[in-house]
Formats: structure tokens, sequence, C-alpha cells
């Protein structure tokens, strides 16, 4: 039996709901993960898509014929089995969603990791294709109005994602004419407690950077849209707008003193005086320092038919991202694969894009 999506309550406490609901699942889920003395089983391993702290990902065939998936794997001595589960269960359970990256067939396990299969997104992550400038205006708004509606699906189910970034977006053509949200690790119900981050982290808004241990904040979705608005700064510059978001960083004093100043001065500091005012008051919206009024992942729509300021700081898709074949990111699998023989471990030192792995990163709390 397939796991299902659990039904979004129409009354009650939503927060309440989507955890009992979201626990139920996993408690439903975990007597399907099947065991497997290997992966190669089922796969054939054909090199590594990108790793972290707590996994890693691999390109994979499956032996039974289809695409090749992008195939997740968490050190079960890392990763608790719950953390799995939930991971597993809420991509699933949000898979109708082309916003966000599909994840396919029933959850593994081998007796070094856990494992679960997901669409493979042959351009990798989108921090691949920010290399010394940023995306054509068109591809900005391109990403920028399908990750609105992939948080906002989200959030319509009670859930939070709480780690948008770059690293995280998945590509599926140069132009991005669809990205999806991936690596769902931190994803929580609205409401749960969530800590500081375990370091500086440029796209975590303030309310959380503020934090000290043990202190925590019930997840809220101004979180993502905070991410957002660094995430859209970014896919515009191919940079971060600082390295935290609180004092000392300058350029965050910067931003910051000119969001507070009353009346506002009419030009922003650089380099956010590079974005037209439509754009600019977008990010203004997305990254408003108050979480209670910060604007919804949605009001990028209002915008999508405005002129962003973006032209003339970059050209057409094709630069970067034509590279991508080059060096060996994507392209024909047969001659990436490797023997039949390699396993794990093997498959981890071969050479491939990013993915974001770090799901398991106790940053959000449990």
């Amino acid at each position: 039996m397939e796991p299902r999506a659990p039904e979004t309550p129409e009354e009650g406490d939503r927060e309440e709901d989507t955890a009992t609901a979201l626990q139920r699942l996993v408690e439903l889920t975990a007597p399907q993960v099947t065991p497997l003395r290997s992966l190669r089983v089922q796969y054939r391993l054909l090199r590594k898509l990108g790793s972290g702290s707590y996994g890693r990902v691999l390109l994979a065939q499956p032996r039974r014929g289809g695409p090749a998936v992008a195939l997740k794997l968490l050190r079960r001595d890392s990763v608790p089995r719950a953390t799995f589960l939930r991971e597993f269960c809420v991509g699933r359970c949000v898979s109708s969603h082309p916003g966000l990256l599909r994840t396919l067939g029933l959850p593994l396990q081998t007796p070094r990791h856990f494992a679960f299969a997901q669409e493979f997104a042959p351009w990798g992550d989108l921090s691949g294709l920010l290399q010394e400038k940023g995306l054509p205006e068109p591809a900005v708004k391109r990403v920028a109005a399908q990750l609105a509606g992939a948080l906002d699906f989200l959030h319509g189910r009670g859930l939070v994602h709480a780690d948008v970034k770059p690293d995280n977006v998945l590509v599926f053509d140069p132009a991005c004419g669809r990205v999806a949200l991936g690596d769902l690790g931190l994803t929580r119900p609205e409401g749960s407690p969530a800590c500081a981050p375990p370091g500086p982290l440029p796209t975590a808004p303030p309310e959380l950077c503020l934090l000290l241990p043990p202190a925590t904040l019930p997840l809220r979705p101004a979180v993502d849209a905070w991410g957002l608005g660094v995430l859209l700064f970014c896919t515009a510059t191919a940079c971060f707008p600082w390295d935290v978001p609180l004092a000392p960083d300058p350029e965050f004093e910067a931003f910051a003193g000119w969001m507070t100043t009353r009346p506002q001065p009419p030009r922003p500091p650089a380099p956010w005086d590079r974005f037209a005012p439509p754009a600019l008051a977008l990010l203004q919206g997305l990254l408003d320092l108050d979480p209670d009024t910060r604007s919804p992942p949605l009001a990028v729509l209002d915008v999508l038919g405005e002129d962003w300021g973006l032209e003339a700081s970059a050209e057409d898709p094709g630069g970067s991202g034509s590279r991508a074949f080059e060096d060996g990111e994507e392209g024909d699998l047969g001659e990436s694969s490797l023997e039949e023989g390699t396993d794990e471990d093997e498959a981890e030192g071969r050479g491939g894009g990013k993915v974001g792995t770090d799901g398991g990163s106790p940053w959000p709390g449990d």
C-alpha cells in the first residue's frame, strides 16, 4: 500500500492537526520500509550528485527500467529513523505540486543507510547556474513565480520548508522553465519549535538568528518568505546580500538602517539600488524585519508584469548553462555510469553536481 497524504483539516487548530496527521502517516509508513542488503539490488549506481554532513545523493538507474532517479541516502548512525520517515512522508504528500521535487516509490533501508528516490533534475541546483552574474530578468521571474507557488502550497497544508536557499532549488532546464524546491529534511508543521541556525546563515531570518540556546520560536511561514527574498536577491546578483542578518554585519546594518529610517531615504544603499521600484518593493516586503508584517510568498505575483531593472545586468541563458554538459554535470548516462559492481561508498567518490543533502541538520528542532 502506497502512503497517502493526510487531508488538510478544514476546521480547528491546523498546527496541531498537521502535526498529528504527519505523525500518524509516519507510523503507517514505518512497516513499509523495504530492507535491502545493498541498493545495488534495485539500482545501478551511476555517480554522486551531491553530499552533506548527514548523507548524499546518487544518480541511479532502476534495474526494472524507467528514467534515472536521484537516490537520497541518509546515514543510519546520524539520522533517526523517525526523521528519515518524516522527510519521506512529507515528500510523498506534496509531490503533486510541480514546484516541489517529487518523491518516488517506497522508503528503503540498507545496513548503513536509509534511502528514497526522487526525480532527477538534469541541470543540478540553482547555485550551479549562478556563476559570475545573476540570471536574466525573465528567468528570475520564472524562478520567483514557481517557488512562490510551491511555498504557498506548503503553507496551505500547515507546513514550513525552513531551508529555502539556492542549493535546494533543482533546475530542469537552463532557462528555468521548471525549477522545484527540494530537500524537505527541515520541513516541519507550522508551530513546531525552531531554534537558531547552527552557524552564520545568510538565508535565516533575524528573529531566529537572535535566539540563544535553548530558546526556540514557533516555526512560521514568515521564515520561508525571508528565505525567498534572500534567494531572489541571489538569483538576480549571484551573491548573498550579507553573511548573517545581524549586527555588526555591515551589509545587513546598511539594509536594516535604510529599512527602519523614517522617512525612508529615496534611494536604497548599494547593491539594492540596482533594482527597479517594483522589485525593490517586493524584496522590502519579503525581507521585512518584523515577521508579523512580512509579505507572503505570493506577493511575487503582484509584480511579475513590472520591470525589475535586471535586463542590463544579465544576458539570456546559454552561457553557464551550456557548460553543464561540457563539465559532465549531465549528458548521456551511459558515458558517466560506473560498473555494476560499484557500491554506495565507491559511488560516493566519483564526481557530479551539487544537490542539497543537509536534511538531517538539527536547526529547526524536533
